[in-house]
């Protein structure tokens, strides 16, 4: 096994073999992944018992996602709550467990975000993030993509790129419709794809895209690393909290301020200069009021 499948995730192993599983074993899959804490204690009987299925799918399940067996996943999930300040920084911890209460609901979200921001340490390697600073410097223009939840975060750097006066388009469009932008990559774009969780066709078709015409990309990503491996440049890999509709997504802005501010950095008498002229053109707006 690679040193890449073995030092990955548990996330980004689940994302990887999406799609070659058996449907008994993805019932196991999906069972671990929502359900990591208890798993990380858990025999493959007991496991088995919870989903009627047999020992032997449970074993072939984690065998599936690259490890030796359970054992070897288990330990993963064990040293990770090690590593945790608090119970309280579960990431999968629900809504319904937190009750109610706005003040104890605010608390979490700190917390979490918080203890994604000490993650990022961790899974954003600097190398990676210069590689891709320079992804995005070196472009005569920058592809924002991103779909559903993720459309907004490409608005907000594509807008945020326009004001540093780099030429900027988000890329939102889903099914049919992407094909227009598509077909209005060209030599001297580079792409910025943000996806998280399990790779839509459309990302998978947008990176193609621009691979196709040898445009350099940056995945944003929390766990799609390995399983869209090669389609990208470089990624810059960040854990996010929750599940489903609750994802928060503070982590995913951080990274994209970072991206902007380094930029800026690199370029400080231009963003200035064009921070200046954003006012000055508020200003005359707010006059003309």
């Amino acid at each position: 096994m690679s040193t890449t499948v073995t030092s990955a995730l548990l996330d980004e192993r689940v994302a990887a073999a999406r799609g070659a599983l058996s449907a008994a074993e993805e019932r196991v899959v999906d069972f671990i992944a929502r359900h990591r804490e208890e798993v990380a204690f858990l025999s493959a009987a007991e496991i088995a018992r919870e989903l009627a299925t047999s020992d032997a799918t449970v074993i072939r399940a984690a065998q599936s996602l690259g490890y030796s067996g359970l054992p070897e996943l288990k330990s993963e999930l064990q040293n990770a709550l090690r590593s945790r300040a608090t119970p309280a920084l579960r990431l999968g911890r629900s809504l319904e467990e937190l009750g109610d209460d706005p003040a104890a609901i605010l608390e979490h979200v700190l917390a979490n975000e918080r203890q994604l921001v000490e993650d990022a340490k961790v899974s954003l390697r600097p190398a990676d993030f210069v590689r891709a600073l320079d992804v995005i410097d070196d472009a005569q223009r920058v592809l924002v993509f991103g779909i559903g939840p993720n459309s907004a975060h490409a608005e907000y750097l594509a807008m945020r790129l326009v004001r540093l006066r780099r030429n900027a388009i988000a890329v939102t469009a889903r099914g049919v419709g992407l094909a227009d932008a598509l077909l209005d990559m060209r030599k001297g774009d580079a792409l910025v794809a943000i996806a998280y969780e399990q790779a839509a066709p459309e990302v998978r078709i947008t990176l193609d895209r621009a691979r196709e015409l040898r445009l350099r990309s940056v995945l944003v990503t929390d766990s799609l690393g390995l399983a869209l491996a090669g389609r990208f440049t470089v990624a810059l890999s960040a854990r996010r909290a929750g599940s489903g509709m609750y994802h928060q997504s503070g982590i995913t802005i951080v990274i994209l301020d970072a991206l902007l501010m380094a930029l800026a950095a690199r370029h400080r008498a231009s963003a200035l200069e064009a921070a200046e002229e954003l006012q000055r053109l508020r200003d005359g707006i707010a006059r003309a009021g």
